[in-house]
């Protein structure tokens, strides 16, 4: 009997616990920006090594050794294989002068990785929850907000304020004119591929019918318009502030209104810290 209580704690254990869905909808959202990062970073492996190694910089950093300790309570194999196909593209993108052929193999080698990842770490359940779902589209939005920022040059939350000043300034100018001035185009690339993806998956769960989703298309093809654009980034994030996150709140009563009020004062983008926040979700 002592055994058989031991197995079945142990099985608990490499279980681990049941992940809600704003934990689901964060982890997706970092697998969705993992293969955006992976696509920039090999489309661009010869012809623009500088934004190449800047993609490869980003796709390290949104999935975190926690998510990878939790994808090992679930599957051994999956983690391990994940973190060799990682560090093997990114040493491989390091070389002075990567084959193109070479990249792409790699590249599609994570991308099979990821497939098995999800499922190794989100429950079927967790899904195929629209609300998991509109979480991730909104998580993107955000990462596209985040990006499209750094695009401009301005600092981010915890850099030395010193570092931006010349930066803030020229934001400020720029502002009064149709168009602002890119000044990584890495990011840039970085969110416009985060909208569009986020457009794509809200076209999967939009529902029929309702004239508040066809206003969130119209609102989040704005978003990408002028993302295109280069429009002010302030034009931008009343789009997201007045018309998507108010949409997508009510629609999939998502309660981010009251996430706002809660994080007042922070930047966009900063929410995306893999289930350190609460939303409030309520399940479907």
């Amino acid at each position: 009997m002592l055994v058989l209580v031991g197995s079945i704690l142990n099985a608990n254990n490499v279980l681990g616990h049941t992940f809600s869905g704003d934990e689901s909808a964060s982890f997706l959202a970092g697998v969705e920006m993992t293969k955006i990062e992976l696509k920039l970073a090999a489309d661009q492996a010869v012809s623009n090594a500088t934004n190449a190694k800047e993609h490869v910089n980003h796709l390290t950093e949104h999935i975190t050794a926690n998510d990878t300790k939790e994808i090992k309570e679930r599957n051994s194999r999956v983690a391990d294989e994940l973190n060799r196909t990682l560090t093997d593209f990114v040493n491989t993108m390091e070389s002075s002068s990567p084959a193109q052929s070479d990249v792409s193999t790699k590249a599609s080698s994570i991308n099979d990785i990821l497939s098995e990842v999800v499922s190794a770490r989100i429950d079927k359940e967790q899904l195929d929850n629209v609300t998991v779902k509109a979480l991730v589209v909104n998580d993107l939005v955000g990462e596209g907000l985040e990006h499209y920022g750094s695009a401009l040059g301005m600092a981010e939350e915890g850099h030395d304020e010193n570092e931006s000043n010349s930066t803030a300034s020229e934001h400020t100018e720029s502002e009064n004119n149709e168009t602002v001035s890119i000044v990584n185009e890495a990011d840039y690339q970085s969110a416009q591929a985060a909208v569009s993806r986020a457009i794509e998956l809200y076209n999967e769960i939009k529902p029929a019918g309702d004239s508040n989703s066809s206003q969130l298309v119209d609102s989040l093809n704005t978003l990408k318009s002028k993302i295109d654009s280069k429009s002010a980034f302030d034009e931008i994030d009343k789009v997201v502030d007045d018309k998507i996150t108010p949409l997508l709140s009510d629609m999939f009563k998502l309660n981010l209104a009251e996430e706002e009020e809660h994080s007042e004062g922070d930047d966009h983008g900063q929410e995306d810290d893999h289930g350190e926040e609460e939303r409030g979700t309520s399940q479907k």
